[in-house]
């Protein structure tokens, strides 16, 4: 009994701090953890999104820290099946661009009610990870491919880079 009562905590530690997604585990890229006492203010002069200034402020003011250790994320619709958005750091107020565009992040086989669960990315972890979603045909018939895009935080260099790249066919 104690061996099972060890098991199911370690078993609910992983799972509360681990995440796999495609055999990827967002644990394994852990981001330095900050104490929010304040906020800083948004420097407006390093905002990609110039016509976003709504959104960004609204998200920013509403939002807890959601990524890799200092960074608000804050995403919005744009247009039918695709969204756009940044990453505001919480020590100084410069907007970052999330690695999202209609490359990695158009969904037409999720329900318009999805569109904002085709992301993962934790508060504990500099990995933040999209998804693609296309019907295609094989051997004429219908398939749905689910493409994941890997992309890991640097820190010191400001920057995203493309980690991996995994897809799977879903019934």
């Amino acid at each position: 009994m104690k061996h099972f009562l060890l098991f199911c905590f370690i078993a609910s530690i992983s799972f509360v701090n681990g995440q796999l997604v495609e055999g990827v585990d967002l644990s394994q890229y852990p981001a330095q953890q900050y104490e929010l006492k304040e906020k800083a203010a948004i420097r407006w002069n390093t905002n990609p999104f110039k016509n976003k200034i709504k959104e960004i402020k609204e998200g920013y003011a509403n939002n807890e820290i959601s990524f890799a250790g200092f960074y608000i994320t804050v995403l919005w619709q744009k247009g039918l099946d695709t969204v756009q958005g940044v990453m505001i750091d919480s020590r100084n107020g410069i907007i970052h661009r999330l690695p999202i565009s209609a490359l990695n992040c158009t969904n037409k086989c999720m329900d318009i009610d999805d569109i904002f669960d085709r992301y993962l990315f934790l508060p504990t972890s500099n990995l933040f990870i999209t998804s693609t979603c296309k019907k295609v045909k094989v051997k004429n018939e219908n398939k749905v491919r689910q493409e994941f895009y890997y992309y890991l935080w640097n820190e010191s260099a400001k920057k995203f880079s493309l980690m991996k790249q995994t897809q799977k066919e879903r019934p």
